[in-house]
């Protein structure tokens, strides 16, 4: 795991996401937002900035920002959309646009995105756009944006219920992750963080398997010393991903979505109603099974594998939806390729690989299982 910075200074941890012109500094620690504002204006970057939250975010982070930035002479806009999954959308992402251009923004100036993922994604794919690219930093407010989805550049709106069939490649100038702020999230919102925080290590690092079995319940607690550890540990990994394959071109970024093709279809089935983390903790649990009854996942290693989302109360309650639904939207996946639906499956605590030679009435039993 990276090493913490003992220093008393906010920044507990700093991170370089190495992308040659493209990188930028992974910043976590306690209490950075009353840094934001004065980095921010001392950037040079121009006299306007656009600051986009939803309507929980805005009056905690947002606002405050805003007014504080004004202070320092900084022209800012305040912009909010609603909270969840269906504000990412194609006219959420018009409306920023007109108010991009309606603020003055310029090539030289900024997009803050202060929220979860899906104002991260939204704020994001704007930023990408306007003017033909504008820079954009990002304060997330939720487990699962600091760890997963504020950190690797990709930034998409939902085409209808099916997820991010609409976006680009877009690097952040800069990502802020403050973990004082995780402290306003409901219970539900912090299992779901945990969802991706659990895929990290089943994908790519036993060692941050052992440490979160240990240290489950400090974690459950957002405990002030574990948290940072915990969260730099999972973009450690994911910006060493990242850094090898940006734009999934030879295949190790796709690793990353262990999960996800069980996780999405999902989300799509129950129209949102399960959060991304809960879902991917489905579709890892899904993915652990049929790993073990593809043969590659041995008995001990898939209950392993199990204890980790239980230890967490992840995947824990039975699911009634229909499971021919449930394998269309599979099969509709935008990673399904061509001709073949590729799977990712765990080899060991740790260890995934892309395989494409499942058969398909194994999957349907596990679909049974899972869903059924």
């Amino acid at each position: 795991m990276p090493s913490t910075n003992d220093e008393k200074s906010a920044v507990m941890e700093q991170l370089r996401v190495d992308l040659g012109g493209r990188s930028y500094d992974i910043l976590i620690g306690r209490g950075l937002r009353d840094q934001l504002a004065a980095d921010l204006a001392a950037r040079g970057e121009g006299s306007v900035c656009a600051v986009v939250a939803d309507k929980n975010t805005a009056p905690l982070f947002g606002e405050p920002l805003v007014e504080e930035l004004r202070r320092f002479g900084v022209r800012a806009g305040m912009y909010v959309i609603e909270p969840g999954e269906e504000s990412k959308c194609l006219a959420t992402f018009e409306w920023l646009l007109h108010e991009f251009k309606a603020l003055g923004l310029k090539r030289h100036d900024l997009v803050v995105s202060v929220g979860g993922g899906v104002v991260g994604d939204v704020s994001g794919f704007a930023a990408g756009c306007y003017m033909r690219g504008v820079d954009y930093i990002q304060f997330p407010t939720t487990l699962l944006s600091q760890v997963d989805s504020s950190v690797g550049g990709k930034v998409a709106v939902n085409l209808g219920s099916t997820k991010n069939y609409c976006g680009l490649f877009n690097q952040p100038r800069q990502v802020y992750l403050d973990v004082s702020v995780l402290k306003s999230l409901p219970e539900r919102e912090v299992k779901s963080g945990l969802g991706e925080v659990c895929k990290y290590a089943l994908m790519a690092d036993a060692e941050l398997y052992g440490f979160l079995m240990e240290n489950a319940d400090a974690i459950l607690a957002l405990d002030d010393e574990i948290m940072p550890k915990v969260i730099a540990w999972c973009c450690h990994i994911k910006s060493e991903v990242v850094a090898e394959d940006e734009r999934e071109t030879t295949g190790i970024r796709a690793l990353l979505n262990y999960g996800h093709t069980f996780g999405h279809a999902l989300e799509e089935i129950t129209d949102f109603a399960l959060s991304h983390g809960e879902a991917v903790a489905y579709g890892m649990k899904a993915a652990g099974l049929l790993s073990n009854k593809m043969g590659i996942l041995s008995d001990e290693e898939y209950e392993m594998h199990h204890a980790l989302l239980s230890r967490f109360g992840l995947a824990d309650k039975r699911l009634h939806l229909d499971v021919d639904r449930f394998m269309e939207a599979m099969n509709a996946d935008k990673k399904a390729g061509t001709d073949t639906l590729r799977y990712i499956l765990a080899s060991h605590i740790g260890v995934v690989e892309v395989r494409e030679d499942v058969p398909l009435e194994l999957v349907q039993e596990v679909v049974e299982w899972l869903v059924g």
